[in-house]
C-alpha cells in the first residue's frame, strides 16, 4: 500500500475510556471510522491528493464525538447518530517532536447517502482494506492497521 506522510508519525493506538480523553494534553481533532457493507468509508482529499478517513479539527465548545459527526457530514455527506469511542491515536510531529492525541470513533451505516463533491473532498469510496488504492494517508492507514489488524 502506498502511503503519504504529512509531517506526523503514528506512534500507537491508546485504549482508554472516553471520559479519560480530556486529561490528554494536546487533544486534537477527531476521526470517524465508518463501516458500510463490510467496507471502510474513505474520502479523497483534493489538496493532499490522497485517500483519508473523515476527520478534522474541533470547533469551539464542540465535544470530540460532535467533531467526528460534523466532520463526517462535512467531508462525505453521511449522517450518523451513534458513534462508539474506539480509543486515541497518538502521533508525533516530525519537525518539533510535539505529541498530539486524536479521538477515534466508529459507526456503521446501512447504506451511503448521495455524495456531492466539495472544496476539500472530491470522491468517497468504500474500501475493503485489501484492494490496492492510489495513496492513503500514512497515519490513517496505521490507525486502520491498529484497529482492524490489516497488513
Amino acid at each position: 500500500m502506498q502511503t503519504k506522510k504529512h509531517g506526523y508519525t503514528f506512534l500507537e493506538l491508546i485504549r482508554l475510556e472516553e471520559s479519560e480523553i480530556t486529561a490528554l494534553e494536546r487533544l486534537a481533532g477527531s476521526y470517524a471510522i465508518i463501516q458500510c457493507e463490510g467496507k471502510i468509508l474513505l474520502c479523497y482529499n483534493r489538496w493532499r491528493e490522497q485517500w483519508e478517513l473523515p476527520a478534522g479539527m474541533r470547533e469551539a465548545d464542540e465535544t470530540p464525538k460532535q467533531c467526528a459527526i460534523r466532520e463526517l457530514y462535512e467531508e462525505t455527506g453521511q449522517h450518523i447518530k451513534e458513534l462508539l469511542f474506539v480509543g486515541v491515536a497518538k502521533s508525533e510531529n516530525e519537525e518539533n517532536g510535539e505529541i498530539k492525541y486524536n479521538p477515534i470513533y466508529y459507526g456503521d451505516l446501512k447504506q451511503l447517502m448521495p455524495f456531492t463533491a466539495n472544496e476539500e473532498i472530491v470522491r468517497i469510496f468504500l474500501w475493503d482494506m485489501v484492494e490496492v488504492i492510489d495513496i492513503i494517508d500514512e497515519v490513517d492507514f496505521a490507525i486502520l492497521q491498529s484497529i482492524f489488524h490489516i497488513i
